[in-house]
């Protein structure tokens, strides 16, 4: 198996089979534009030699340059773009106290999961 096939299966080969094929799965015009731009000169994938390949064998989110959906750019040299992260940070953790908090979890770090009764 190539890595191209592995890049087919993840991208037009998915969405036909979640029926979505004509919206998506391919740079193709008319197409929803979900594009992600990964850098190629970080030393984890340089020098790409095999694009595919690279994607395939060693791409890792710290990779990800600049996100497109739906053709609208929400990440641009690796930072996110219009979000605040400081109202997002606080909204996640209030989360994180919450579900901890339901599931009698402290956070003060004392918590181990225990393995399950056999």
């Amino acid at each position: 198996m190539r890595s191209r096939d592995l890049l087919a299966f993840a991208t037009i080969d998915a969405a036909q089979s979640c029926g979505l094929d004509a919206r998506t799965g391919s740079i193709t015009p008319g197409k929803d534009a979900d594009i992600i731009l990964l850098r190629a000169d970080d030393l984890t994938v340089f020098p790409v030699t095999g694009p595919a390949a690279t994607i395939v064998s060693a791409g890792h989110p710290g990779l990800v340059d600049t996100v497109l959906v739906a053709g609208r750019v929400v990440k641009r040299d690796g930072m996110l773009v219009d979000v605040d992260l400081p109202a997002l940070r606080t909204r996640l953790l209030a989360s994180r106290n919450r579900i901890a908090a339901a599931a009698g979890i402290p956070l003060d770090g004392t918590w181990r999961p225990r393995p399950e009764a056999e």
